[in-house]
């Protein structure tokens, strides 16, 4: 342990290892841990409160005894538990020696991946927090955010302020067709439950997902992520292989999907993820005009399935 020289001993509560408990139990169910540490501020070096713009600067604590302390801190996270991802949050001391930190990182979990939040020019990713990404982005991205505008269990927060069903999956297909990764933030109570405001936008999201997930799951971006129908419909697209989904977010405004600047081919097949039986097409103006099903499967948003366009 590497304990906090500002608590005294008899005030220090965390007894059991929990870290390593639920390390344990996530690894033990075939998936990987990342953890977190906010190097940027630390209450007990440097107090707040945080009112003004400028009291962002000066509450960070930059001495060297934080340094040191965060330093062998996060070596402690490395070395005992060897994250797939090490997510640094605001800022890192510039007594703390990040790009060493990040060197031993790499150097005991050579695959590992780190975020952009340790203030040094190199991150395996980028990580918008509440924030729209307007095109592809060569560079990996994960926007990160919570179901409501909190990190952590926040009993003020109930429908209004969190995210609706058919937004929430929405904001996961743009950010994929963006080349961007979703970090969801859910707050549990405190005997470990999921609020059930939370767990129902969960479960949406989960059901839309076991339809859909071809569209979502080792997918890259294709040459372009947004489009539109002749209809009127927002459309996001991905691709994997040589197959290319076009999502069409929200109830479609008609029976056709006329997807602009897609052009139709002799012998295309096109599904909607969720049926197996291959839809009518044909061309209209130089774009594909797909013929939905009187009843389409799920909800909220709906993928067409172009076999074999993407080559």
């Amino acid at each position: 342990m590497n304990p906090n020289p500002s608590i005294p001993q008899n005030e220090r509560h965390a007894e059991r290892d929990i870290v390593g408990d639920l390390t344990t139990a996530v690894r033990k169910d075939g998936l990987k841990m990342g953890l977190y540490y906010s190097g940027g501020y630390d209450w007990t070096f440097n107090s707040g409160p945080i009112e003004t713009a400028q009291d962002y600067l000066e509450v960070r604590p930059e001495s060297q005894a934080y340094g040191d302390y965060a330093f062998a801190q996060i070596h402690e996270l490395i070395d005992r538990y060897h994250p797939a991802v090490l997510w640094n949050d605001i800022d890192w001391p510039k007594t703390g020696r990040p790009m060493q930190v990040e060197a031993d990182y790499y150097n005991a979990v050579p695959d590992g991946v780190v975020d952009d939040r340790l203030g040094i020019k190199h991150a395996d990713f980028v990580s918008p927090e509440y924030q729209n990404v307007e095109k592809i982005s060569e560079k990996k991205w994960e926007e990160c955010r919570g179901l409501g505008r909190s990190f952590g269990y926040n009993r003020a927060e109930g429908e209004a302020e969190t995210i609706a069903p058919a937004a929430l999956i929405a904001m996961l297909v743009d950010i994929v067709s963006k080349n961007g990764n979703l970090l969801l933030d859910v707050g549990p109570e405190a005997d470990g439950t999921i609020p059930p405001v939370q767990m129902e936008r969960l479960k949406a999201l989960g059901a839309w997902l076991k339809q859909n997930g071809d569209a979502i799951y080792d997918t890259t971006p294709w040459e372009r992520a947004v489009g539109k129908t002749a209809e009127g419909d927002d459309l996001r697209f991905t691709r994997k292989g040589s197959d290319l989904y076009a999502t069409i977010l929200g109830a479609p405004k008609a029976r056709t999907a006329t997807i602009v600047g897609v052009a139709a081919r002799p012998g295309m097949q096109v599904t909607v993820l969720g049926e197996v039986k291959p839809l009518e097409t044909k061309a209209a103006d130089g774009n594909l005009q797909v013929t939905l099903p009187e009843h389409l499967p799920g909800n909220y948003a709906y993928v067409l399935k172009l076999a074999d366009y993407a080559r």
